[in-house]
């Protein structure tokens, strides 16, 4: 299926769903993934995988409400078949490996570099959807990513990642960027299949199973961390997840997969500008004029095909 259109411009998709509401979801997002590491560096010693159980546990309760109030569970599962139970479950363990990489790249380098490093899944994703999704991008897309990173490169210059440490905050950054693309591939697969409520919770719960048994198997204390450490844990789950993955995965539904991967590249410069004023992690020369051209990388990427 092309993601570019031959004909004339509509300012709607097919489910009748107008741009702007799609931009105006993914700035929302943006703008609640960008605390995510401000929240994760506020937990204090907590080790990343239980960050990540106790993120994944939170959101999955939180969706449960939504889903119990609809009604709209029971009908749902009785409509999924074998492959699209296997389908979701695997979302649900992308999703984990993602977070349980990417906090765990946040405790080896700085936010930049950490964000930097998973910056490189649109790339993934535009070389996997044509395989995965049968989408195919044109030429705008593919200049929209090669502008974003450099961009990305240009930022590079401004983190640290010498010595050991930096090296496995390098390897678990791209970790989490490669589990990410897969994530956002299957959320876009899985869009007439099952409705987005009844998707998260299947998807929050297994990626929640999946870190518990993970921190267990490590030997990970669950429950004796500060009172301030939870109270972030649950802010991780409500504000970048509940608010932030909830609405990316939304715009998957209703714009190409690498669009949204392109889009939430923003989260880069917010985040940095953010742990800038909170910690007084100052970012190099070359970070401002690669968060313009990243900037600009968004913005002919959600141009392409319209």
């Amino acid at each position: 299926m092309k993601t570019h259109s031959t004909g004339s411009v509509s300012t709607k998709n097919e489910a009748g769903v107008s741009r702007s509401s799609v931009a105006i979801g993914l700035i929302l997002s943006i703008l609640a993934l960008s605390w995510a590491a401000i929240f994760v560096r506020w937990t204090g010693e907590v080790p990343s995988l239980v960050i990540a159980f106790y993120r994944m546990l939170w959101c999955s309760l939180l969706v449960a409400a939504v889903v119990l109030w609809q009604g709209s569970l029971s009908a749902t599962l009785k409509a999924l078949n074998g492959r699209s139970w296997l389908i979701t479950i695997a979302a649900g363990f992308f999703l984990a490996l993602h977070f349980a990489c990417w906090i765990g790249a946040l405790q080896y380098t700085s936010v930049a570099g950490a964000l930097v490093l998973y910056s490189i899944h649109p790339v993934l994703t535009l070389l996997l959807a044509p395989l995965v999704l049968r989408e195919h991008a044109g030429r705008l897309a593919y200049v929209a990513v090669s502008i974003t990173l450099i961009g990305v490169c240009l930022i590079a210059f401004t983190t640290s990642s010498e010595g050991e440490n930096g090296v496995l905050g390098n390897i678990l950054g791209v970790g989490s960027a490669l589990f990410m693309a897969f994530y956002l591939l299957v959320a876009r697969k899985m869009r007439g299949e099952i409705a987005l409520s009844s998707y998260l919770l299947l998807v929050y719960s297994s990626a929640s199973i999946l870190l518990l048994l993970m921190s267990l198997s490590v030997g990970h204390e669950l429950i004796n961390y500060p009172a301030d450490s939870h109270m972030f844990m649950l802010l991780l789950a409500l504000v970048p997840t509940g608010i932030g993955h909830s609405l990316l995965n939304w715009a998957s539904r209703h714009i190409a997969a690498y669009k949204v991967n392109i889009s939430s590249l923003g989260e880069t410069v917010i985040a940095s500008v953010l742990a800038y004023f909170i910690f007084t992690e100052v970012p190099g020369f070359w970070f401002y004029p690669g968060a313009f051209i990243i900037l600009i990388g968004i913005v002919l990427a959600m141009r392409e095909g319209q």
